[in-house]
Order: structure tokens, then C-alpha cells, then sequence
């Protein structure tokens, strides 16, 4: 994957967020993956005098699937066919096995791409199908079908050429890591600061 000549504050706010709202969204948590951790934190190292990014915690490590809608447009009662809908249709899923290795400068992020990417994408669009069945489609943001998935490191702050930060990360050795996601969260996401924080809603088994 290419990177990115330009970078650009990630940490504006998108159309229609702000201060203490909360939005529902799939997303895959990765904290809890030993190998995918010791590899954010060889990158980390590296890029921790680097001007211009915010790392990311640890604890906050994910790859944002679908974003739903803001939690105060949808109505708390169609939560629970939502999820219901999700196990049901997932329930045939297999875990997903994602490896990750280098990571690449994005307009926004200093990133690590998850591949297959085909395999998180199959996902996302199964979740989107059963999040429109359930909330109605009108309803549902409106996202590029070619968005990369991927676990950011960092996020930028300013806006500026790449070149410092790509010549950071291809100067960072690292050993490549894969990492076994057993489960799909739907959570309720917040922007208050600056990377995405969640409170988990409900969990979806990938697989019986």
C-alpha cells in the first residue's frame, strides 16, 4: 500500500459531531492481541519524538467495520433486533486470522493495513446489509466501498508533507504478527478526544 504524500489534522470534527455525542458502530477490538501489541509498540518507540502525531493508547486499538448512526437519532429499542440480527447472520462466520506488518502513512494516521483486506471487507458488507435490514438504509452513513481497514498507530495534528514520517517508519524493524478475532462489538464511540474511546453495547460471536 502506498503512502501518503500529504498529511492532515485527523482530530477536526466531522459533520455532525461534537463535545459528549456518542454514535454506535461495529468495530473489531484488538487490545487484547499479544503480538499485534508488541508490534504497535516497536513502531511507537520509533515515533515517539516524532513531531506533528498523537500515538494511540493500547487499550484503544480496533478497526472501525461500520459506523450506525448517533446514538440520540436512533432509538434504544432497535438495539437489541440489531443485534439479534447480527448473531444470526454471523453465525456461519469463521474467526478472522489478520496479519499485519508494515505500516504506512494515510492522510490521517500512521497506520498498520490489516490483510486480507478482503476478509474484513467481505465482513464489513455483511454488516452493513444487516444494520440497513434493521435500522432501515436511509439511516445508514454512507461510507467509500475502497477504504482501507487498518489499526491506526497515530493520528496526525497538523497538516504537511509525509516525508518525515515515512522515512521514520521505514527506518523501524519489526517483525510481521498476526492476530485471531473471534468476535465483532457493537459499541457506543465517542470523539472527545484524541482517538476514538468506546463503551461495548454487545459482543457478536464470529462463528458459533
Amino acid at each position: 500500500m502506498p503512502h501518503a504524500d500529504q498529511v492532515r489534522n485527523h482530530a477536526r470534527w466531522r459533520s455532525g459531531w461534537h463535545a459528549g455525542r456518542t454514535g454506535y458502530a461495529w468495530l473489531l477490538p484488538l487490545a487484547d492481541q499479544p503480538g499485534l501489541r508488541k508490534l504497535v509498540n516497536g513502531y511507537q518507540y520509533a515515533l515517539r519524538d516524532l513531531p506533528g502525531f498523537d500515538l494511540v493508547p493500547l487499550e484503544w486499538m480496533h478497526i472501525l467495520v461500520q459506523e450506525i448512526g448517533f446514538t440520540d437519532e436512533i432509538d434504544e429499542s432497535r438495539i437489541e433486533p440489531l443485534v439479534a440480527g447480527a448473531r444470526t447472520r454471523l453465525a456461519s462466520a469463521l474467526p478472522l486470522t489478520l496479519a499485519f506488518h508494515h505500516a504506512v502513512v494515510l492522510p490521517e494516521s500512521l497506520s498498520l493495513p490489516a490483510e486480507p483486506q478482503s476478509t474484513v471487507l467481505e465482513l464489513r458488507a455483511a454488516v452493513r446489509e444487516v444494520t440497513a435490514e434493521a435500522l432501515g438504509g436511509a439511516t445508514l452513513p454512507a461510507e467509500p466501498e475502497d477504504v482501507d481497514k487498518h489499526v491506526s498507530l497515530a493520528h496526525s495534528t497538523t497538516e504537511g508533507p509525509a516525508i518525515f514520517a515515512v522515512a521514520t517508519l521505514g527506518a523501524t524493524v519489526v517483525e510481521p504478527t498476526t492476530a485471531k478475532v473471534s468476535a465483532l462489538s457493537l459499541v457506543k464511540l465517542n470523539r472527545d478526544h484524541s482517538c476514538s474511546e468506546w463503551e461495548t453495547v454487545a459482543e457478536v460471536p464470529l462463528g458459533v
